[in-house]
């Protein structure tokens, strides 16, 4: 007895190792298959047509986007590179992702063989200055690193960043002269005032960089090292060099660096930012660089790369896998880190100081269809975060949430007060850590200021006349934009009132996100601007010239549907649900010619649906509202397969800090957030076989598609945890509840 005993013991302590062997093997190879991951994501993806991102170096949310940065050459310049370029004149610190509009390019840097040039020179003659010429053949980039080889030197440039400091690795395979240059005075499409350079030691500089755009009347400033002290080093003004001089303060002053060097040897080179002081920015290199050097950034860099995109498995291509993971990657750059780590940051020219981590470029307009619902699923803290930085816009700033925040700078850019959905989809989802009663009174706040005006779109905001009649009247400008976005910040706010017991907001803002009735043009079947006498407007909606002033960037066929918080109603007003299909189905095939200069954001027709810009995004769904959901399925599919892929053009339109990737990621796993304040998300046709998503809350959600290919794109039946979605609707509770969404697909109708 006592021998089975331990021969019993013996069994299970055998068992025992081998179900840990066996854990660890498995481990291993999700680790391994997690690895793989990094491989996927294509940062030249959306670096041709008019995607706007950037090839460059970046960690999640960072402060630093360290990327190829050229002069403003046009529109397509807007992330400071566009994939028709052959030259680079150098490599700066922060860009836009994917924006419509460009800023920053903060210290460019630039190494060089041979004679010293100070000018940049010119793209058309690049042996004027010291630009290179290279070639798209030896740009290799993935999440948190790139490379590429300029050819005029010879030298190998090597990115990669932590969130404050980007790191230059240089190998210079020319022996005798080499030499860096560090010019203060680059921009992306702003107008630099005065800049400013010290050469403080043989191995340290530091400068900054005042100048005026979109991120406001700024000034930002650097403290860089590098691996190996110069030989000689200088200050220069106005591309001639200053004798005797370590340091200069005026409009054109950059310094140089000279090496004498064998061929093959290396420098690094750790630059850290500020948009404080001097002091910031030494304080984040002491706490980001001062102890690592390249490689070990480069894999601090891939290492968060990897626990973000890890979040998310998926069973497909190859091709699909470069798609989706380069999505979750776009998704998650921006919001940017704007403050030191110490706390200190600036908002609106003022110095301030927060124990709140404080982000910018929040391009909310764009991200909060989708980008920030995604967000919601998987990063709780930082969503957190974000609402909180938003909030203390008002609490500790004391200014109005932003329209269109850039670097601290609200450009008011854009129309309506998009962070109210981003923050109260936020409170509505029960997320943790947020600070729920000065977000509330941060969004209220917002909910009725009137000292906002976009430079591009009307007059104003149109608050006056919309706090007169819940809709804005044609006199303001794009008023009917501008009212259904105001109409449905108010419903996500409406229903945060309700949700903190406070009846008499939710019945106000209940009340005002109803203001789109009154445009509703019964017999044009479009939502129509109207006069302050209450007349209609004569309009011809083939005339792109007669619908610019009255729609912001979506169309008339855009924005006549953009009533996501009631879309019932919607389909009452068109005439019911038959009538309503016939409706969305005339937009989707009406491929009549338009007259006049179109808006260059409305792009990726289907019809007169246009993909290319945001107010349209949620369009393909309705068709489910509506007792179609094949029309949807269709749809969804068919801008799946024409307007993403993995190729540099990769999007139709600007990538728009996230918000066009996520619009693919949502589709292609089978479901999207209509209205993000209902909590709901509409089924579609999911592309892949198998989508695992690891929640924030540490549950799975699972999304599998049985007999799923290109042709099965309807879906025969869909099930949540073996109970059938009979009307094509699922809950954020019940996919942060975990389990499985299990689709059944077939080829027909």
């Amino acid at each position: 007895m006592n021998q089975n005993k331990i021969i019993s013991k013996h069994l299970l302590f055998i068992i025992l190792i081998g179900i840990m062997l066996m854990n660890f093997a498995c481990s291993s190879g999700q680790r391994q298959a997690s690895e793989d991951l990094v491989k996927y994501v294509d940062p030249m993806i959306g670096t041709a047509g008019h995607g706007h991102t950037f090839p460059g170096a970046t960690t999640p949310f960072g402060m630093i986007q360290l990327s190829p940065s050229n002069d403003n050459r046009a529109w397509d310049w807007c992330s400071g590179y566009h994939y028709s370029d052959s030259v680079l004149k150098g490599f700066a610190h922060n860009h836009v992702s994917g924006g419509g509009l460009g800023a920053f390019g903060d210290f460019l840097l630039m190494p060089t063989s041979g004679e010293l040039k100070l000018s940049p020179g010119s793209d058309a003659n690049p042996d004027d200055g010291y630009r290179s010429r290279f070639s798209h053949d030896t740009e290799k980039p993935h999440a948190g690193y790139y490379t590429v080889h300029l050819d005029d030197y010879d030298i190998k440039v090597e990115l990669t960043a932590t969130p404050r400091v980007g790191f230059h690795r240089y190998t210079f395979n020319n022996s005798g002269e080499n030499h860096i240059i560090i010019d203060p005075t680059h921009s992306v499409r702003e107008g630099v005032r005065i800049t400013e350079i010290e050469i403080l030691s043989d191995i340290e500089l530091r400068g900054s960089k005042t100048s005026n755009g979109a991120a406001g009347p700024r000034t930002v400033y650097f403290y860089a090292q590098f691996s190996k002290p110069f030989d000689k080093s200088g200050i220069a003004i106005d591309n001639s060099i200053a004798n005797n001089k370590a340091k200069a303060s005026k409009k054109n002053a950059l310094a140089f660096v000279s090496y004498n060097l064998s061929s093959g040897d290396q420098v690094e080179v750790k630059l850290a930012l500020s948009y404080v002081s001097y002091a910031g920015a030494k304080m984040n290199f002491d706490a980001e660089a001062k102890n690592t050097n390249f490689d070990s950034a480069l894999k601090n860099a891939e290492e968060l790369w990897l626990e973000k995109l890890s979040k998310f498995e998926i069973k497909g291509t190859e091709k699909q896998k470069r798609i989706f993971y380069t999505g979750i990657y776009h998704s998650q750059i921006a919001p940017n880190l704007i403050s030191d780590v110490d706390g200190n940051y600036v908002v609106e020219q003022k110095q301030l100081h927060s124990d709140i981590t404080q982000y910018s470029n929040y391009s909310t307009w764009d991200t909060y269809r989708a980008t920030h619902p995604l967000l919601t699923l998987v990063e709780h803290e930082k969503t957190a975060e974000f609402v909180n930085s938003l909030a203390s816009r008002w609490t500790e700033a004391k200014v109005s949430l932003p329209i269109w925040e850039c670097g601290g700078f609200d450009n008011f850019c854009m129309i309506g007060r998009s962070p109210i959905s981003v923050m109260g989809e936020a409170i509505l989802k029960d997320i943790k850590g947020i600070d729920i009663e000065s977000a509330y009174l941060a969004m209220r706040q917002a909910a009725f200021d009137q000292s906002k005006a976009s430079p591009n779109y009307g007059k104003n905001d149109g608050m006056d006349s919309y706090l007169k009649r819940n809709y804005i009247t044609v006199d303001v400008g794009n008023s009917v934009s501008k009212t259904t976005e105001y109409n449905y910040h108010d419903f996500v706010l409406a229903q945060v009132a309700k949700k903190l017991s406070k009846s008499e907001d939710y019945e106000l803002f209940t009340k005002r996100s109803r203001g789109y009735r009154n445009l509703w043009n019964k017999e044009k079947m479009y939502l129509w601007p109207k006069t302050e006498d209450g007349d209609w407007v004569e309009m011809r909606i083939n005339v792109w010239d007669d619908l610019d002033p009255h729609y912001v960037s979506g169309n008339i066929w855009a924005y006549s549907a953009y009533v996501p918080h009631e879309v019932d109603h919607l389909i009452e007003m068109v005439g019911g649900e038959d009538i309503f299909v016939k409706w969305l189905d005339k937009i989707f095939a009406d491929t009549s010619a338009m007259i006049g200069k179109q808006h260059v954001d409305i792009s990726g027709f289907i019809g007169k649906y246009g993909h290319g810009d945001e107010p349209s995004q949620h369009m393909p769904y309705l068709y489910s509202y509506a007792n179609a959901p094949h029309r949807t399925q269709e749809l969804v599919r068919e801008i799946c397969h024409t307007m993403y892929s993995d190729k540099p053009e990769g999007f139709i339109n600007n990538e728009d800090l996230g918000q066009m990737s996520s619009w693919y990621l949502f589709s292609s796993m089978g479901f999207y957030p209509v209205s993000p304040g209902s909590k709901e998300y509409v089924i579609g046709s999911p592309l892949h076989d198998e989508v695992i998503i690891h929640l924030a809350n540490g549950k799975m959600f699972k999304i599998t598609a049985i007999n799923n290919s290109k042709e099965n794109k309807y879906v025969k039946s869909v099930s949540y945890n073996g109970k059938n979605l009979e009307n094509y609707i699922i809950t954020h509770d019940m996919i942060m509840n975990g389990g499985e969404l299990l689709f059944e697909m077939k080829s027909t109708k």
